[in-house]
Parts: structure tokens; C-alpha cells; sequence
């Protein structure tokens, strides 16, 4: 098939189907999910994929809210693509970080390929991904190897830029537990252990500690317990502390120096510690340049471009790091918000359920399945993808 038949065949066949995917994408927005309980979400997603001729399969890698829709290829070795679909919201925020765009429009791009190439041309999957917001449901998927079973894997993240490469950092979650003894802390203090003091010089020693970092590392916390009343000498007192990396290497090298902190305030103050350490960890980000490349030249298909301004240095972290460790991925940023306004705001949220959603999600979608369309069809853009990507994994 003609690549460019192929994707003028994709952009009808998404705006065709525009009124339906935005009321899709406004059900979910409507009724949000917390993190790995996203399953009115998750069904309605695999519900749509699934009156579309997917092969579903829920539940995958025992997460009740993750699932992959199949289209498998048909006769011999033939190349593979897969969309992931995030559909978490925020506690008090709902979908302030545009998941039900982002769910929504890794459906459609999936249904869109599916519909323009058929099984000859290669396989085509849908990744539902639950608990992205903190939960690490790709993280959990990754841990089975089932990225590593297609081709590349690609999505999509409505911004106030738009950018076709990203930085995410590696992300390790620690919380400090102090335990002292109270006391009255005007009449007796010197009876007491002060659990709020051990803490506080954690947060001390990490500050120190943060001049001697390696450019892209970042430690940041919140006191999540501190205290009753001031007349009290708190006998217990925690904190929670992202600790992020440019490398799994230098934060695995970072996370025992941070720890180390917690512990010299304990042995100072004599006071007790407990560390927790999530064992999900966020790998950094491995994007893929070829694959990117081929969707902002998609993107400028369809009249949108990157600004001429370089990109900022901002590091968040995503699951979706994990996912890039496996196969060839990108994650994307297309501007629904004006420069400055940040993710995880009502803003965001509002304008997530917007014209401009509605635009990203359609733009999105059809800019992710021509760039599957490339993947499939186009060897020589393959073989730079893979080259690319084992390359950078030796």
C-alpha cells in the first residue's frame, strides 16, 4: 500500500469518528479514577477497542484495570506496533493531567491503523496502562516483558508546548519514620525524644547534600507527619522524598546517600527510624529519535509544529521510562495550554475537557497511527529505529 494513501486514509478515518471518541474521552473525563482503580475507564475503552475487532485480554500482569487489545499480523515475520492508553486521574484534581485524552487517542490511533493496514501488512496493539500516577502500572506490565513482544510503543501527552522529545528522569519513593517520646514541652522536655527534630534535620542534610549533586539529579520532599500541638514534644514524625536520576546507575547510586541523611538524623537526635522504599522504580526515559522524527514530521502533516525556541530543561518522571527500556518508544508533547501552565492544575484539567482537548486528542491520534502507518510499512525507517535503539542499549 502507498504510505501516503495509507494516512489520508487514517486522517478520515479518525475525523469520521471525531464526535464519538470526544464524547468517549468526556465519559471518562466525567467520572475520574484514582490509580489502579480505573475500571468504568478501563471498560469503556476495551469496550470501544472491542467493537472494533480487537482481541481483548483484561487483567494483564494481575492488575484488574490493565489490559492490551490485539490485532496480530497474519503469515510469517511481520513488524509490530503498539499505542498506550493511560486513563488515571488526580485525588481532588480528576483528569488535570489530560488522561482521558491521552487514553482516548491511544485507542483511536490503534483503531485507525488497524483499519487502514490490514493483518498483512503487521500487528497492531493497544496497551491499557493503569496507575501512571503513581501507581507504576507500566512498571508492573514491563516486569512480564510484554513490551518487549512488539515493535515500538507510542503515546501521546497534551502540554503547554509542543516538543517530539522529552527528558524523563529514573524516580525512586523513600518515607522516613521517626519514632521518639513525648513530653510536656515547656515542663519536662528534657523527658522527651523529638521526632520532628530528627526530621527536620533530614530535610537539613539534604539540602546540604544537594550541592554536591550531578547535573539532571533532584531530591525533594513533604513532612506528611509532624506533630499534634506545640506544647507537645512529638514522638512521631515522617516525611515522603522523591529522589530522580538522569541514570538507573546514579540513583541507585544517589538513593543509599539520601537514606544515609535520615539515618544521621535518627543516630543524632536518638531517635528510631523506619525507611520505606517503594520497589516500583521509574526508569528514565530512552527516547527514540527515529521514531520521534517520524511523528513530528506527521505532526507537521498536519499543520502542527515545534517552536523554534530550544527545549526546556524539564525533568519529570513517567513509567513510561520503563516501557523504553524494552522496545522503541516515544512520548510526545502537543500543546492544548498556553505556555506556562503546568500539568496537575484545574486549568489542565478544564482545558482537558475543552476545544482544545479535543483537538490534541484528534491530532494526536492520527498522528500516532501515521507514524505506526511508517513503522510498518517503511523497512528503512524501521531498521533505523531498531539500529537506534540497540545502539543506545549496549
Amino acid at each position: 500500500m502507498d504510505i501516503h494513501e495509507a494516512k489520508t486514509a487514517i486522517s478520515k478515518l479518525i475525523d469520521d469518528e471525531a464526535e464519538a471518541l470526544w464524547a468517549l474521552s468526556l465519559a471518562i473525563h466525567a467520572d475520574p479514577e484514582l490509580s489502579l482503580k480505573e475500571h468504568r475507564a478501563a471498560e469503556r475503552l476495551c469496550a470501544y477497542l472491542e467493537n472494533n475487532g480487537f482481541t481483548l485480554t483484561r487483567g494483564v500482569a494481575n492488575l484488574p484495570t490493565a489490559f492490551r487489545a490485539d490485532r496480530p499480523a497474519e503469515g510469517g515475520e511481520k513488524p509490530s506496533v503498539s499505542f498506550l492508553s493511560e486513563y488515571d486521574a488526580l485525588p481532588g484534581l480528576g483528569h488535570a493531567c489530560a488522561h482521558n485524552v491521552i487514553g482516548v487517542a491511544g485507542a483511536a490511533a490503534g483503531v485507525a491503523l488497524k483499519e487502514a493496514l490490514g493483518p498483512e501488512y503487521g500487528g497492531v496493539t493497544v496497551f491499557g496502562t493503569p496507575g501512571e500516577e503513581g501507581g507504576g502500572g507500566k512498571v508492573l506490565m514491563a516486569q512480564t516483558g510484554m513490551f518487549r513482544e512488539v515493535g515500538a510503543a507510542m503515546m501521546m501527552h497534551p502540554s503547554d508546548e509542543t516538543r517530539a522529545e522529552i527528558n524523563l528522569l529514573a524516580l525512586s519513593e523513600l518515607r522516613f519514620h521517626f519514632r521518639g517520646r513525648a513530653a510536656h514541652a515547656s515542663a519536662a522536655p528534657e523527658k522527651g525524644i523529638n521526632a520532628l527534630d530528627a526530621l527536620i534535620a533530614t530535610f537539613n542534610a539534604v539540602s546540604l547534600l544537594r550541592q554536591q549533586l550531578p547535573r539532571g539529579a533532584r531530591v525533594h520532599g513533604v513532612i506528611t507527619e509532624g506533630g499534634e500541638a506545640p506544647n507537645i514534644i512529638p514522638d512521631k514524625a515522617s516525611a515522603w522524598f522523591f529522589v530522580r536520576s538522569e541514570t538507573v546507575e546514579g540513583l541507585d547510586a544517589l538513593v543509599p546517600r539520601v537514606i544515609a541523611c535520615a539515618e544521621g538524623a535518627a543516630l543524632a537526635t536518638g531517635t528510631e527510624l523506619e525507611t520505606e522504599k517503594n520497589p516500583i522504580t521509574y526508569a528514565p526515559m530512552r527516547v527514540n529519535s527515529p521514531l520521534a522524527s517520524l511523528f513530528l514530521k506527521n505532526l507537521n502533516r498536519l499543520g502542527v509544529h515545534e517552536p523554534d525556541a530550544p527545549p526546556p530543561r524539564r525533568m519529570g518522571s513517567s513509567d513510561v521510562g520503563n516501557v523504553s527500556q524494552q522496545t522503541p518508544t516515544i512520548h510526545p508533547q502537543i500543546q492544548m495550554v498556553p505556555s506556562g501552565v503546568s500539568a496537575h492544575t484545574p486549568e489542565f484539567a478544564e482545558a482537558s475537557a475543552g476545544a482544545e482537548g479535543r483537538r490534541v486528542l484528534l491530532t494526536g491520534a492520527k498522528a500516532l497511527a501515521m507514524t505506526g502507518a511508517d513503522f510498518l510499512l517503511n523497512e528503512e525507517a524501521r531498521k533505523a529505529v531498531q539500529a537506534e535503539f540497540e545502539n543506545r542499549e549496549a
